[in-house]
């Protein structure tokens, strides 16, 4: 049956030679990833988010379409019609704003293994637990918002329906960015090119556009704490120092820990298929 994600599936493929879908559970380091991939000459557009409108309730399957069809401009950060063919997009979503259509949509339109990143989950739980009190002045959030138990789903459905992908642990990455930077472009099959961990910064760039935005909070506007660090960053960071105890406390209190060592399963499954530099 002819669908409005077929119809656009179409109009994508048409208009980029080369689609790469990357998905991941939010504050795991997915932003400096795409960040990365910016700076390939291959990846010419970015698409932010494109369902996140449609998992919030207050858009139809048409905001979808919207965010494809006027995709970000990787050399500009402008926002435009789709290229006449021959570009290449970068489509980034979380894991947890994608049911399972939406989720083999991206996968099946991606000419490359699906990107999946991780990062340690009790690092990441802290890290959304500061983002929504910065937010709405709260101290915790819904267990699903941390994308984990999506994410182990979608693996299984890659699995299942024959879908390749490859798994990136950013704390890899910026453990050592120049050789894990180039296993990611052979994973990927993209031409190697060096340098790719070194970038502008770029603190006025808005990811989502400004109404997108309000629907979680009216503070992500103007200066949105999601990308705050990594728009202002000029290349992969070093991995944080973090005190697991204070970390672990956070999370207790936030009454997410038997949530986080459920997580740390899926983890633990995905870290022993993350791509690792060859010696």
């Amino acid at each position: 049956m002819n669908t409005p994600l077929t119809d656009l599936h179409d109009a994508l493929a048409k208009a980029y030679d080369r689609r790469i879908t990357l998905v991941s559970p939010p504050r795991v380091g997915s932003t400096p990833v795409a960040r990365l991939l910016w700076e390939h000459p291959a990846v010419t557009h970015h698409s932010h988010e494109p369902f996140e409108a449609f998992y919030w309730g207050t858009a139809d399957v048409d905001s979808v379409e919207r965010n494809f069809r006027s995709p970000m401009i990787v050399a500009t950060g402008e926002r435009a019609a789709l290229p006449d063919g021959g570009g290449g997009l970068l489509a980034k979503e979380m894991s947890f704003q994608l049911d399972e259509d939406q989720f083999l949509f991206l996968a099946r339109l991606a000419t490359s293994p699906v990107l999946f990143v991780i990062r340690n989950p009790l690092l990441t739980t802290t890290s959304r637990l500061r983002i929504v009190h910065e937010l709405y002045g709260r101290n915790t959030f819904e267990p699903w918002e941390s994308g984990w138990d999506a994410l182990a789903r979608q693996v299984e459905i890659c699995g299942c329906e024959g879908i390749p992908y490859v798994v990136l642990d950013s704390d890899d990455l910026r453990t050592d960015p120049v050789m894990v930077a180039s296993t990611l472009l052979s994973a990927l099959d993209l031409p190697q090119v060096p340098g790719l961990h070194r970038w502008r910064a770029q603190p006025g760039l808005q990811l989502c556009t400004p109404e997108v935005g309000a629907l979680m909070s009216e503070k992500r506007t103007s200066d949105d704490p999601f990308y705050r660090r990594v728009l202002a960053s000029v290349g992969v960071q070093p991995p944080d120092t973090p005190d697991w105890e204070a970390q672990q406390q956070l999370v207790t209190d936030a009454g997410l820990i038997e949530h986080v060592t459920r997580w740390n399963d899926v983890y633990g499954l995905l870290q022993s298929q993350r791509l690792q530099p060859e010696k």
